[in-house]
């Protein structure tokens, strides 16, 4: 049970921090329209793979 409060705590912080964002980055005209805008630029930002470059350092000493 207590596992289920603490998630639920958990849910309600999040939603009320990305409330909190939206709010505060665009004002409380057209709260749906700009709260679809925070979404779309979250899924950017943790939808896309992170490119690695090969380590060039090892070949500078041959």
């Amino acid at each position: 049970m207590g596992l289920i409060r603490s998630l639920f705590w958990l849910a309600l912080f999040l939603a009320m921090t990305f409330a909190f964002t939206v709010l505060f980055e665009h004002g409380t005209s057209d709260f749906v329209s700009n709260a679809k805008k925070e979404s779309q630029i979250l899924q950017d930002l943790y939808g896309k793979k992170v490119e690695r470059k090969k380590d060039e350092t090892d070949k500078l000493g041959r």
